[in-house]
């Protein structure tokens, strides 16, 4: 990911508005005032797109309604811009001293143009740190010193309280490892496509392995002595895994890297495990040890039928195997903003394809142009791309259907649409209904959390002799 270019054409509206030293776009000052003037940062902010059009001269409804119908910018939450997401849009504007209007025709008052200023500040800013953080490499030591640090965890709580599904689980994660050295060696001989099959073989072996590991523990029936440091483990490995899917997605997409993809389906696995364990330590506390073992196999056969599911698709894919191809929750999110684009065109008649390719590429340009890399990342060379692939899906999906040559919304894709929609905007009113005073209940609700985990890691042992009597007096155990 390239640094965030300064602009130096001279005709340009935003050459002196946007033209920031270095240092300035490391250090990033002023961007929280911006975050609390659009009520979002600037990357999610359709007020911010309407400032930078007017400031470009586009400086009447219409001419706003044209110019901003289709944009295309990932964070942006609205996909579709209808007249009414734009005269909202410019009422935000026009209420805080942002916008002043004047015989139909609006301009940008002082506070607006610094609007505008320290917002594109602020996306060269996150530009900068990204560029830096969310690389292939990073990632890969992240995910080395994730698995090493559950690893040791586990497999040191397993032993000590014989859990067979929380010793399997630790010693899986020391495994991952060479899923790290894989996507390494995929990454430094451009053989990304060998490194994913290899990794979700690595994923049918493991899951292989963990249903053996399963049956020995039915046959043998060896008690398991629950502890409270076993779920604190199995929470924090659900919370990594979680964070790590989600980096690894948006770096493997961004960079095309289908190892990387690869490598977040099989993390996918661990918290199906996390969860499973969970589920048996909870009934191992009142004497049923044996379901220990019986979710391990369970989620065994899960992470068995997945990942050959997952290796028939890619096989199956063959010469067009890409970063879309795995099935994946983190990963269909930014094939299904795609899908809601379409719908949102033809949600107001029926379009040939050639229109929507030229409508999608002009909205990526004008995203590209006010939101930088916010408006495409986690997208690999989406303007050699297109948007036709995604067109096909949503008519296999039957979203849309093709009548004479041009396409248009079903009414399966006009509920899809309106769903995803009443989401979006629901997120929009949190924002403008978020005081202050909501900022302080929510940060006195964090400290609140950390206070009580804090606790009760300290107090583990006795919490778990009260659990244990309570247990015993009502027979079990």
């Amino acid at each position: 990911m390239a640094d965030p270019p300064v602009l130096e054409d001279s005709t340009d509206p935003f050459r002196e508005l946007w033209n920031f030293s270095n240092q300035e776009i490391r250090h990033g000052r002023y961007v929280f005032q911006v975050r609390s003037v659009l009520r979002s940062d600037p990357g999610t902010s359709l007020l911010y797109a309407i400032l930078c059009s007017i400031q470009e001269g586009i400086n009447t409804r219409e001419g706003l309604y044209d110019h901003l119908d289709g944009v295309f910018a990932l964070r942006l939450r609205r996909p579709t811009m209808t007249s009414i997401d734009i005269d909202e849009a410019i009422q935000h504007g026009l209420n805080d001293r942002l916008i002043d209007e004047s015989e139909g025709r609006f301009g940008l008052t002082q506070r607006g143009r610094e609007t505008i200023r320290y917002g594109r500040l602020e996306i060269m800013h996150q530009g900068y740190w990204m560029s830096r953080v969310l690389t292939e490499r990073s990632v890969l030591v992240m995910s080395t010193l994730a698995l090493l640090l559950l690893a040791s965890v586990k497999i040191w709580i397993g032993t000590s309280i014989q859990s067979n599904a929380i010793l399997t689980e630790g010693i899986e994660n020391l495994t991952d490892l060479v899923i790290v050295g894989i996507i390494a060696i995929s990454m430094r001989y451009n053989r990304d496509r060998l490194g994913a099959l290899t990794i979700i073989a690595v994923m049918i072996m493991t899951g292989a392995l963990l249903a053996v590991g399963a049956i020995e523990g039915l046959l043998s029936n060896e008690p398991v002595q629950w502890s409270v440091q076993a779920y604190y483990v199995e929470f924090l490995s659900i919370v990594i895994n979680r964070i790590l899917i989600s980096l690894k997605v948006l770096v493997g997409r961004s960079s095309g890297n289908l190892a990387l993809i690869g490598d977040a389906k099989e993390d996918t696995s661990h918290i199906k495990v996390a969860f499973g364990v969970i589920i048996g330590l909870t009934f191992s506390i009142f004497g049923y040890y044996f379901v220990d073992r019986l979710v391990a196999l369970a989620i065994s056969g899960i992470i068995l039928w997945e990942g050959m599911s997952t290796f028939n698709e890619l096989h199956a894919a063959g010469d067009e195997i890409d970063v879309d191809t795995i099935r994946l929750g983190a990963n269909d999110m930014y094939e299904d903003l795609m899908t809601y684009w379409v719908l949102g065109r033809l949600i107001t008649g029926p379009k040939a394809p050639d229109v929507v390719e030229r409508d999608f590429f002009r909205g990526v340009g004008v995203g590209h142009r006010y939101f930088d890399f916010q408006a495409v990342i986690g997208y690999h060379d989406i303007e050699q791309r297109g948007i036709m692939k995604n067109v096909r899906q949503a008519e296999r999906s039957g979203l849309i259907a093709e009548r004479e040559g041009r396409y248009s919304i079903t009414n399966r894709g006009l509920a899809w649409y309106y769903r995803t929609r009443a989401r979006d905007l629901t997120e929009l009113a949190r924002d403008f209904s978020a005081h202050q005073r909501e900022r302080y209940v929510r940060a006195a609700i964090m400290i609140s959390i950390f206070i009580i985990i804090f606790l009760l890691m300290y107090f583990a042992d006795p919490i778990k002799v009260i659990v244990d009597d309570l247990v015993a007096s009502f027979g079990f155990g």
